[in-house]
């Protein structure tokens, strides 16, 4: 049986960072964290950038994403086009 190290608990299989759960996400960002309900309307209207992945009932989003505010808050077009490159 293989014990995980610290390092493989940030990387994915592929060396990928791995996504983390909608409010796992929210706690880090925000103090206090929206309620469920408002981060899965932010999730679906788009307003969380890079776009959350869904599978099932749970939104997967990459840990250093951010709410479309604070993208806007860098109004620079150069700044906001490399927020959504994949």
């Amino acid at each position: 049986m293989r014990q995980d190290r610290p390092d493989d608990l940030d990387q994915g299989a592929l060396g990928m960072p791995r996504k983390i759960t909608l409010p796992a996400w929210a706690a880090q960002q925000f103090n206090p964290a929206p309620t469920e309900y408002t981060l899965r309307a932010w999730a679906r209207s788009g307003r969380i950038v890079p776009a959350p992945l869904k599978i099932g009932r749970t939104y997967w989003v990459e840990p250093t994403a951010k709410h479309i505010a604070e993208v806007m808050a860098g109004n620079r077009l150069v700044s906001r086009l490399r927020l959504l490159k994949p």
